[in-house]
Parts: C-alpha cells; sequence; structure tokens
C-alpha cells in the first residue's frame, strides 16, 4: 500500500470503528477499512455513509451488490470487489457467473435477466459519464421510489470513492476474499 494505515493494535477510537464497520463478519479486517483510518475524523464520517448504504438502504440487497460488484469491479478494485462477492453475493442472490460478470466490458446478457441488465447498462451509464440519460431515468423511475432514485446515485458515487481508494492507495486483494476471475482464487 501506498500510506502507512493503522495496524493492530489499534487506538481505542480507531478499534471501535474498524469493529462497527466489519459488524458481524469473521474475516481478517479489510485493509481498506485501515486506509480510511489514515484520516480517523473523516473515517468516522465516511463510516456512518457507508453504514447507512448497507445497513439501512432502501435499494433491494440484489440491486445493491449489483451496483456495488459493476461499480467496483468495472474500475478494477478487487479488494472491495472480492469483499462483496464473499460476504454479500449469496445472500443477494447472485450466482458466481453473475458475480463474475460484473468485471467484464459490457453486460453480459445471458448472465442476466433483461431488468438486471438493464440495471447494469445504468450502473455503467452512471459511472463513467455522471450523467443518465431520459431513457435511463424514465427505467429507474419506473423501478425505484424517489428516495431509491437518490440512494442508487449516491450508492454508484460511494463505491467509486471506494474503488478510488483501493486503486489509488494499491490496497491488495484480501487473502480470505474471492478473486477476479483468472487469478488464484481465494474462499
Amino acid at each position: 500500500m501506498r500510506l502507512k494505515p493503522p495496524k493492530p493494535p489499534y487506538s481505542p477510537d480507531v478499534a471501535k470503528n474498524i469493529a462497527r464497520w466489519k459488524g458481524q463478519t469473521d474475516i481478517e479486517t479489510p485493509e481498506i477499512f485501515e486506509a480510511f483510518h489514515i484520516h480517523p475524523d473523516l473515517a468516522t464520517r465516511a463510516g456512518i455513509l457507508g453504514a447507512g448504504l448497507l445497513g439501512h438502504g432502501l435499494l433491494p440487497l440484489r440491486d445493491r451488490e449489483i451496483v456495488v460488484h459493476r461499480v467496483t469491479g468495472m474500475l478494477g478494485a478487487e479488494h472491495e470487489w472480492g469483499l462483496h462477492a464473499t460476504v454479500f453475493a449469496e445472500a443477494a442472490g447472485l450466482t458466481q457467473d453473475q458475480v463474475d460478470a460484473t468485471i467484464m466490458q459490457g453486460c453480459i446478457r445471458e448472465a442476466w435477466s433483461e431488468p438486471d441488465a438493464q440495471l447494469i447498462d445504468m450502473i455503467d451509464e452512471l459511472s463513467e459519464s455522471a450523467q443518465l440519460s431520459d431513457d435511463s431515468w424514465a427505467q429507474l423511475r419506473a423501478r425505484y421510489s424517489d428516495e431509491q432514485l437518490v440512494e442508487f446515485i449516491i450508492l454508484v458515487g460511494w463505491y467509486r470513492t471506494v474503488a478510488s481508494m483501493c486503486n489509488v492507495l494499491q490496497v491488495d486483494p484480501h487473502p480470505q476474499c474471492r478473486r477476479f476471475p483468472g487469478t488464484n482464487q481465494a474462499p
């Protein structure tokens, strides 16, 4: 990693925050969590947004995880993609083929239902341009409430931020998590 994150034993405040971020997962502390805590005050504020999106979001779990996998996968953030592939994909009802397809250029339509494929197209459009066409907006309006629309936009942006942290700081893939297809696979 390009910067030196805090490592155990953590200060009491960092330990408390990281424990909160880990929740009920039994994997080793993800290095991205430690990376955010290079700036503990900012990590505290960022953690509120991240926890809100994961633990209190209004989007269906499946849709949330398609967004997270697609954004982090397309941006090459293997660390974060692997965490979600390991911790959330099964509960979200995503198959291994679907999770693998999230890192591929273009929507691999045979892996997805038409509504899921359309969602991926909209994720790509928003992630690449910070815009949505009128047609894409109309599709999202038919799918989500106003609150969910705002959450969708913020979720895509948040995971672009997380992917940027992973990539710029060169956070290695988590040793207990899935790797991108074609690399050495962890659990």
